[in-house]
């Protein structure tokens, strides 16, 4: 590329970007003087939507069209374009914003750019302007960034739609509140029927039909498989990746320990060994269409016991599964995202008497904060789940928990305190109030 065709790029992908419309997401980020933003997450959550929302954010506000350079990237991987092209190109287009901290660069599929850590570092150093990227690789964008820019970043995770998102992209502008009338609350209800339905990803949020859906979300799964591992990593048992990845897609939320993969693995045909498997394991959760949720307690309980692998999205872990439609299972796949959007720090609990508590909130030394049991609203679930909060109660010394269920709200006296159930609209409205 030339520097008259990056000059003409930089025109072009502002004017896309501004000129456009764009749903509003409830993500921000603080912008920290000297430090690259790097906006990390899974592959179709709407992470470019964002950049140029956020572009066009700042032009409403006041910033000038010029002092916004939104460049994507997507598709030019075999160009081998230096960063230092996008800087020339830039500053010779308006020389007079040189030292201006007012410009902001807004980089999409920044890792398909050569010598990018070192380029953004030097215009943040030389330019004092503002920088947000993102990519598609988590792997690439939160462990390796250090390297790339020296200590120059910070990483903020991007998750696909909250509920209220999810109602936001569908018409819908509802907000959280301590009570609703009876006609928000049947509004309510049937949104979040769809939302349990549709799932996450904005592109299925208005999208009726299912089997389209189902087939958006292998095609999803088989990006993640292809590009953000395959492409990514040096794998060498491709076929026995992707049955593993499928099994704990349909395994989703059920713990796992890498000796039982090992054995379905040889039963299917494949020989592996267990470090293999943890490094597959690894790359899953590296591309963040996969959340590790871990055992609370010290690193030694966290490596004797199960893990469990969580898809991002409460839709995609229905994807293989023969009952597509188990509803206690997508409830809490999407409970856990709504915690996640709150606080990374959040882990599973086991009783003395072995049972388990779906999520215990913790503080950053892990001393745990809030207990969160998920149920859908049959009698005998209720039942098992209000015996397993109650024991995790008294064990972790609660005199309150929460219960979240498909639509159930009322309060549970039990010996140790009270347990709130309270309905999963409810809680996803809630949860930044919640868990605070």
């Amino acid at each position: 590329m030339t520097l008259q065709q990056m000059q003409d790029k930089i025109l072009s992908d502002r004017r896309l970007a501004l000129d456009d419309t764009y749903i509003q997401r409830n993500f921000t980020y603080p912008e920290i003087p000297g430090m690259a933003s790097v906006i990390v997450g899974a592959r179709r959550v709407g992470k470019s939507c964002f950049l140029r929302l956020k572009a066009k954010e700042l032009v409403s506000k006041g910033t000038p069209e010029d002092k916004i350079c939104y460049l994507n990237f997507f598709g030019i991987e075999d160009e081998k374009i230096p960063f230092s092209l996008v800087e020339k190109a830039y500053y010779s287009l308006y020389p007079n914003y040189s030292k201006d901290p007012d410009v902001h660069f807004f980089i999409d599929e920044i890792q398909n750019i050569d010598f990018w850590g070192e380029g953004i570092s030097n215009i943040m150093d030389v330019h004092k302007c503002k920088v947000t990227v993102s990519g598609s690789s988590a792997k690439y964008l939160s462990t390796d960034i250090a390297s790339e820019l020296r200590g120059r970043s910070i990483s903020y995770r991007f998750y696909p739609l909250s509920f209220e998102e999810f109602a936001r992209f569908n018409g819908e502008d509802i907000k959280a509140s301590k009570a609703y009338s009876n006609e928000e609350q049947n509004q309510l209800r049937n949104l979040f029927k769809q939302y349990m339905e549709r799932g996450s990803y904005p592109a299925l949020a208005s999208m009726d039909n299912a089997e389209t859906r189902k087939q958006m979300l292998i095609t999803y799964f088989d990006l993640a498989y292809s590009m953000d591992i395959i492409d990514r990593f040096d794998v060498t048992k491709g076929s026995m990746l992707k049955k593993l990845m499928r099994r704990m897609v349909k395994n989703s939320g059920s713990p796992y320990t890498i000796r039982r993969l090992a054995h379905y693995l040889a039963s299917e045909g494949y020989s592996s060994s267990t470090t293999l498997i943890s490094d597959y394991l690894g790359m899953m959760t590296d591309t963040c269409f996969f959340t590790d949720v871990r055992v609370l307690g010290n690193s030694k309980k966290e490596n004797s016991n199960p893990r469990k692998l969580y898809t991002i999205d409460h839709s995609m872990a229905a994807l293989f599964r023969e009952f597509g439609q188990d509803s206690g299972k997508r409830l809490e796949h999407a409970v856990l995202a709504s915690i996640l959007r709150c606080t990374p720090n959040v882990c599973y609990y086991r009783t003395a008497a072995d049972k388990e508590l779906d999520f215990v909130v913790t503080d950053s030394d892990k001393n745990p904060r809030i207990i969160i049991q998920v149920t859908d609203d049959s009698e005998a679930s209720m039942q098992r789940e209000i015996q397993s909060t109650e024991e995790g109660m008294k064990e972790l010394g609660f005199n309150e928990s929460y219960l979240v269920t498909s639509d159930e709200e009322r309060d549970i006296d039990v010996e140790s305190g009270t347990i709130h159930a309270i309905s999963g609209w409810r809680f996803m409205l809630n949860a930044a109030s919640i868990i605070g």
